[in-house]
């Protein structure tokens, strides 16, 4: 029988060297199993309440006992319940935020990435909307467990080529999905059993953008103390330039005892 495991996480933020406004939102819910990093979109005003709305609904949707999880036309029904409810939880943050945007025009065409983790005793499920991330440290190598929803990898995964007229790095900063866009969202998940010494992390783009995958892992390799380490990627992005808002949530597995 394996041992019983037990979680604890850390998050911080920082406006980054570059910004004026830190339009991030993140949320660490040890009781609740929940952990999520949202990056707004739209400007200061729109970026900062999308990304805050988001938090918001998703963790107080994920403590609604009575939530009421509907499903779109081809959504498979067997997934497991911790899934479902995480998700069903997005599409209530992504219809809400999408209704404030077409009500006010001061917030017209706000949006916000999204990254988490939702968590039980038998397993986690990661969900992702944009172009924040979610890696796995385990045993001294770093996975990113996502996709980008970026224009970038929409041409690479079409097997197209950038227009010539397209600079890549606006491809790779440019979303192609986010919480707000439209009236529906698709939510991209995958399910996972952590293991003894796993460490997660969910980042907003301002640290896995100026900062290469090897720097962050050689961070996560020497913390053992959670918060600590996410100041020290923080500091990392900001000796980088700081070129944009950075927050960092981390969620690690232990043997219990």
């Amino acid at each position: 029988m394996n041992s019983p495991l037990r979680i604890e996480a850390a998050g911080d933020s920082h406006v980054g060297r570059q910004r004026e406004h830190n339009e991030d939102s993140f949320a660490v819910d040890l009781d609740l199993g929940l952990f999520v990093v949202a990056d707004g979109i739209g400007g200061a005003a729109g970026g900062e309440i999308a990304s805050r709305m988001a938090v918001d609904i998703v963790h107080s949707s994920c403590k609604d006992s009575d939530l009421e999880i509907t499903q779109p036309t081809g959504y498979d029904e067997q997934v497991p319940p911790l899934e479902q409810r995480f998700v069903a939880s997005i599409w209530r943050a992504n219809e809400q935020i999408f209704e404030v945007g077409q009500r006010d025009p001061r917030f017209y065409g706000m949006g916000t990435t999204f990254a988490g983790v939702y968590a039980d005793a038998d397993g986690a499920c990661i969900a992702h909307v944009g172009d924040s991330r979610v890696y796995r440290y385990r045993e001294r190598r770093l996975e990113r467990l996502t996709e980008d929803h970026s224009l970038w990898n929409e041409h690479l995964n079409n097997g197209e080529q950038l227009p010539d007229d397209l600079d890549p790095l606006l491809a790779r900063n440019v979303v192609t999905r986010a919480l707000g866009m439209g009236k529906t969202v698709d939510v991209a998940t995958r399910l996972e059993r952590p293991r003894a010494g796993d460490l997660l992390l969910i980042c907003s783009d301002g640290l896995s953008g100026p900062v290469p995958e090897p720097e962050i892992a050689a961070v996560l390799a020497h913390g053992d103390d959670l918060a600590t380490t996410a100041r020290s990627l923080i500091d990392l992005a900001n000796l980088h330039g700081g070129p944009d808002n950075v927050t960092c949530v981390l969620v690690r597995w232990r043997a219990a005892g």
